[in-house]
């Protein structure tokens, strides 16, 4: 059973690795590729409510999975997420208006949410006696190697075709291979064991302190810059699509690397390393803002991503029971969507230039960095976070 469980882990990872090169392939010139077609910078900044309804999705799918509780319920849920997920992407390269390429990009967002809580469901049960920071690290590194390659990919094929509408037809091949894996995955490990009815209600299996956490990562997020913004603002700067596309193959690159570090850290220190979450978001944030430095921007931007992958999963799959990790997962991602979406559309309309929105990201990172280093003192002190 444990053989099967790794193999299962290693598949998800590699269906999560070709279902970036195609998802980041085409985020990586969004902010572009919306301005080819007309699109305003409020427009740009409007992809962070993909951000909002992927989250928004999530726990949409992960509330319906924890009350069908059935493995069955677990697996098709991914399989449709997936699939909407990564349909999404070629159709953009027929999309005729910025509209249209709009209503795509959060459509593949929705499509993403729907099935992230079932698979880090089963990627926390997998972890069990590994360690969730270690699991959802070494997941993170495979998953980035997409990351980095759909960029580079789109680059490569935008650069030689001198089209963005051929790069982003080219994604579909590795979107195929990605749902051929994960139906492969169901066969293999048709039993989830975190697939069962809690025999307790929700009251008992989440604590005041989880939800604490979860407000203090979404006020961490109400201060990271999106990416479908900052390429936008880098495309005014003077950066071409490709370039914009290369930088962000590169945060990802730094995504992957960071993310196995912060794992391991997860696994000694535990909710301490969560006090990382806004200072990372709001230095990168200003690095871009105020600093005007692209290249550290983005090494920040990738080192805070990594952060932003690896330690709220491993809280929740450290402080919650299995049978409730599906209403976590889903509780952690509406926090984290909400956070970031309306801290970027706030930043947006006031400009992110200004000393006014600079005020409101400084001001969220240092809430939600107060509320984690008391929830930190709480577990140093033998405070029980989960009931």
């Amino acid at each position: 059973m444990l053989r099967v469980a790794i193999l299962v882990f290693l598949i998800l990872s590699f269906v999560s690795l070709f279902a970036d090169i195609a998802y980041e392939g085409a985020r990586s010139i969004s902010g572009p590729y919306l301005e080819l077609l007309g699109a305003s910078l409020v427009v740009a900044g409007g992809i962070s409510l993909g951000e909002l309804l992927s989250y928004a999705a999530r726990f949409a799918g992960g509330l319906l999975a924890f009350r069908l509780a059935s493995s069955r319920a677990y697996w098709a849920l991914l399989v449709l997420g997936y699939t909407v997920n990564l349909v999404a992407v070629p159709l953009l390269a027929l999309a005729g208006s910025w509209e249209l390429a709009l209503a795509l990009y959060l459509l593949e967002r929705v499509g993403k949410g729907f099935r992230v809580p079932i698979r880090d469901t089963i990627l926390a049960e997998v972890s069990a006696g590994v360690g969730s920071g270690k699991v959802f690290a070494l997941h993170e590194l495979l998953d980035q190697i997409g990351g980095v390659a759909g960029p580079l990919m789109v680059a490569y094929v935008a650069s030689r075709s001198g089209s963005y509408k051929a790069a982003l037809a080219f994604l579909a091949i590795p979107a195929a291979i990605a749902i051929a894996l994960l139906l492969l995955a169901s066969t293999l490990y048709p039993e989830i064991r975190s697939a069962r009815k809690p025999e307790v209600g929700v009251r008992a299996g989440l604590s005041s302190e989880f939800y604490t956490l979860m407000l203090a990562i979404a006020l961490a997020l109400a201060s990271f810059i999106h990416w479908g913004q900052a390429s936008y603002l880098l495309s005014l700067g003077g950066f071409s699509g490709e370039s914009v596309a290369l930088l962000y193959a590169t945060a990802m690159a730094v995504d992957g690397l960071a993310a196995v570090p912060l794992g391991l850290a997860f696994d000694r220190w535990g909710v301490r390393v969560a006090a990382l979450l806004p200072i990372l978001a709001l230095t990168s944030t200003l690095t871009l803002t105020i600093a005007g430095n692209p290249l550290a921007f983005t090494l920040l931007w990738g080192i805070t991503m990594g952060a932003m992958e690896v330690v709220p999963k491993a809280l929740v799959a450290r402080l919650v029971r299995e049978e409730y990790r599906s209403l976590a997962y889903s509780i952690l991602f509406i926090s984290m969507g909400a956070g970031w979406a309306a801290g970027n559309m706030l930043v947006a309309y006031l400009n992110p230039y200004t000393w006014s929105s600079t005020a409101i990201v400084a001001l969220s990172a240092a809430l939600s960095l107060i509320l984690i280093l008391r929830a930190s003192q709480a577990e140093e002190g033998g405070a029980p976070l989960r009931r």
